[in-house]
């Protein structure tokens, strides 16, 4: 299986879902991602030792 990421008008999206019903099922998974751009969750503990470790970077510029 392939990965595409498509940006959509609009004006068109309705049309193109159209499309997507008429192949056959499960030829097509969709998944929609409504904000831009999509960040993948991570922990808090991660997002915690992220920050530390920047902030201790900041010193050594």
């Amino acid at each position: 299986m392939h990965a595409v990421k498509l940006n959509i008008t609009d004006e068109i999206f309705e049309k193109f879902m159209g499309l997507v019903d008429i192949l056959p099922k499960d030829s097509i998974k969709i998944e929609e991602i409504d904000t831009i751009p999509f960040y993948p969750d991570i922990s808090f503990e991660e997002a915690k030792l992220k920050v530390k470790t920047a902030v201790d970077g900041i010193s050594k510029i």
